[in-house]
């Protein structure tokens, strides 16, 4: 049985706070069988740990944020709060997690050129390569960030042989993603808002159907400008696929799920 899966989330953002598990039942009563939510501190790394005790739909993900990356260098002029953490410390604490078999992926983790100046890239790039190593030794897929950075990302994972990754959210150009999809399988996850984004539409439209995958990056990235993002607006970004290829929409669930299933190491009951 195919399910709906959202492989790109933050369900510890404070925008669900009032309604955390609201959400997650609307996400199930949608069909989604795998909410992936995605760390990016230690303070969400932890909670998301504790949310995949309580309810088998959620998948962890653990990883440090570009910009968390570089904590220490940020300028205290930045536009908004970046906390300060021990960062070696952070990433053996990934690894130990991994270790014990507890996530799904590595995530969120890469390079932001969006943000920050070339001058932080050195600082990020170091992160990213440690993160890359834990989810290349424990054999668990990578999620990628990699705004502004697509081309340097792509160098750094053919550098290191990374096979099992998938680029979230990716804002290259699609022939871009494609030849990355035709060259070294990785995979790509299409947010909700593809439904108004031209951008996504296309990546929808050309990238092999092995490498297609779901997101929602709730909060942010909804169908709706200005509306708060959750998981369940997944199911729209399938009928749009389906759509695009002329396939039934139960057809592409089906190789949606499929492709988790592979990225994830997923064994179908």
């Amino acid at each position: 049985m195919a399910f709906f899966v959202d492989v790109h989330t933050h369900l510890t953002h404070s925008d669900f706070d009032s309604d955390r598990a609201d959400v997650i039942a609307r996400a199930k009563l949608a069909g989604l069988g795998a909410i992936v939510v995605n760390g990016l501190e230690p303070s969400s790394n932890r909670i998301i740990l504790k949310m995949a005790e309580m309810d088998p739909v959620i998948r962890p993900a653990l990883g440090i944020y570009p910009l968390d990356a570089v904590c220490e260098k940020i300028p205290s002029d930045f536009p908004f709060e970046v906390p300060v953490f021990d960062i070696a410390a952070e990433i053996s604490f990934i690894r130990a997690q991994a270790a014990q078999g507890r996530l799904a992926a590595i995530g969120e983790c890469g390079l932001d050129g969006h943000y920050l100046g070339p001058e932080f890239l050195p600082g990020q790039e170091k992160v990213f390569e440690a993160l890359i190593g834990i989810a290349m030794e424990f054999a668990i897929p990578i999620i990628i960030h990699s705004r502004k950075c697509e081309k340097r990302v792509g160098e750094i994972l053919a550098a290191h042989g990374t096979k099992l990754a998938n680029f979230h959210c990716f804002g290259g150009r699609a022939n871009m993603a494609k030849e990355f999809a035709e060259k070294f399988g990785w995979l790509f996850s299409i947010p909700a808002n593809c439904v108004v984004n031209e951008g996504f539409q296309k990546m929808l439209k050309i990238l092999p159907p092995e490498v297609i995958l779901t997101e929602t990056d709730a909060p942010y990235l909804g169908p709706v400008r200005g509306q708060r993002n959750e998981p369940a607006n997944v199911v729209g970004t399938v009928s749009l696929l389906a759509k695009y290829r002329g396939w039934t929409e139960s057809d592409a669930k089906s190789r949606v799920f499929e492709n988790y299933k592979r990225l994830f190491g997923v064994v179908s009951k």
